[in-house]
């Protein structure tokens, strides 16, 4: 196996309580041809401080920054990198000892330019292992673009290692979303792209994470994010033939966005407007079949249209009788 040089970019922000297990799981590669470089996004607890200690290995470079968003550390670490290959890790998770070593071998060995591994989510009292029995696939750009559009394979960077090449797209400030908005741009930059399902990376599963609350900056970024992905793919013609699927994808997309944001604990005049908003962008697509989009999509369209406060009034009470009388605590793109 070729001995070239992975960048490890980690954005830092007030992750002090699990920030060492986080760098020490770096250390402890298996594969030690890296660099790690640590952006600390204008943290307010000891985060910065922990970064510096590591600082004494040469392998480590530390940059202290105003806070500016996960986005933009991680467009700095990128700007800063020196290796072959970027990788990216979150500053509360961490990783297996032959994650590196692993992951690039089967990249070099198959001429692909991206890998993307399966991962554990890390709750408190358990473990939840996806996407982790062994299979390996091998996708062509065009495909794989397809399949991360589709839901079938995740838009996580943390779980994919990039040939330096790809990474040409900066990443849009739309925290939590902006991998939504970038992976796929990357990947068709690509020629050959991996899907390995073996589990390297741990997913720590934080109730105070933005993925995980409810909120009108989320759903006003997951409208961005969904938003950037048609109209980039639709403007470059990035997958011929493909039209009908992306319009789909986009208008159920939008569809199922106002129901979660109709359906939020604290729904209020804000999240109201991101709904407005996501109507208005849907008009520009009138006509819209029942065919098109699905019986479910096609009802939820039609109250949307007639009157925003029946939408959430309808939404809201309906939510009130499934699973059992409970709401669903997933995030906006589950």
């Amino acid at each position: 196996m070729e001995q070239s040089l992975i960048s490890i970019i980690i954005p830092v922000y007030n992750g002090e309580k699990y920030l060492r297990p986080c760098i020490d799981s770096i250390l402890h590669q298996t594969y030690q041809h890296w660099e790690l470089l640590l952006i600390d996004d204008g943290s307010k607890d000891t985060s910065g401080a922990i970064c510096d200690e590591y600082a004494s290995d040469p392998r480590i470079s530390v940059v202290h920054k105003e806070n500016g968003g996960q986005a933009s550390a991680r467009n700095q670490g990128v700007a800063m990198a020196k290796g072959e290959y970027i990788s990216f890790v979150d500053c509360d998770d961490w990783i297996e000892a032959d994650m590196y070593e692993s992951m690039l071998q089967t990249m070099q060995e198959q001429q692909a330019e991206i890998i993307i591994c399966g991962y554990i989510e890390e709750y408190m009292s358990r473990q939840k292992k996806v996407r982790a029995d062994g299979e390996m696939m091998v996708y062509d750009a065009t495909e794989a673009v397809k399949l991360v559009l589709q839901g079938k394979v995740g838009s996580y960077l943390w779980s994919m290692l990039f040939r330096r090449e790809v990474v040409q797209d900066q990443m849009p400030d739309l925290n939590p979303y902006e991998d939504h908005a970038t992976i796929f741009k990357w990947i068709s930059h690509a020629h050959r792209v991996v899907v390995l399902h073996q589990a390297f990376y741990h997913y720590r599963q934080l109730e105070s994470s933005s993925l995980h609350t409810y909120n009108t900056r989320n759903g006003n970024h997951f409208f961005m994010a969904i938003k950037e992905r048609y109209h980039y793919i639709e403007e470059r013609n990035l997958i011929p033939g493909w039209e009908s699927e992306n319009r789909i994808l986009y208008l159920r997309g939008c569809i199922k966005l106002t129901k979660d944001l109709a359906r939020m604990p604290d729904y209020d005049a804000q999240l109201k407007a991101i709904i407005e908003e996501v109507r208005d962008e849907l008009r520009n697509f009138l006509p819209i079949s029942r065919k098109e989009i699905g019986t479910k999509y096609y009802i939820r369209l039609k109250l949307l249209m007639m009157d925003v406060n029946t939408f959430v009034h309808i939404l809201r009470m309906s939510s009130l009788f499934s699973n059992g009388g409970r709401r669903k605590s997933k995030g906006l793109l589950h």
